[in-house]
């Protein structure tokens, strides 16, 4: 932050991409005027889903940072998440199926689910919200 903060006038807007810190790094890039970008990587443990739940819904941002950063079995989001997409083994690539240990785009399902999860909102008001916040951020009309 502190290069961000030397350099204020030189970029307007961003996104803390793949944010995994704490609840008061969230707090100053929020407050910085900057989005949180959320993925798998940031649903890892029970402090990341602390802090993610006190990021307001207006400053987030969904990623899937495809093909890496996706929800592992191991992750404390997993048992949030309620899509589950069929896989083969890397050497069994198959049109229509996921590549086992590669992150997809499309696995950012998973990643609204976890997140509407814990803010206990549904998940088409979060992605109309998210959808909003992308748009505003990369000055795209709605």
């Amino acid at each position: 932050m502190g290069i961000m903060k030397r350099n204020r006038a030189a970029f307007n807007g961003g996104v803390m991409h793949s944010f995994d810190g704490t609840l008061e790094e969230a707090r100053e890039a929020v407050n910085f005027g900057l989005y949180i970008g959320l993925n798998g990587c940031s649903l890892k443990s029970a402090q990341n889903l602390d802090v993610v739940k006190s990021i307001p819904i207006g400053s987030m941002l969904l990623e899937t940072d495809a093909p890496w950063c996706e929800i592992r079995p191991s992750h404390a989001s997993a048992s949030l998440v309620s899509t589950h997409f069929p896989c083969r083994n890397r050497d069994k690539w198959e049109p229509g199926m996921s590549v086992k240990g590669r992150n997809e785009p499309r696995n950012i399902l998973q990643v609204l689910e976890v997140v509407a999860s814990l803010k206990g909102m549904d998940q088409g008001d979060l992605a109309e919200q998210v959808y909003k916040n992308t748009c505003t951020l990369f000055r795209w009309t709605l």
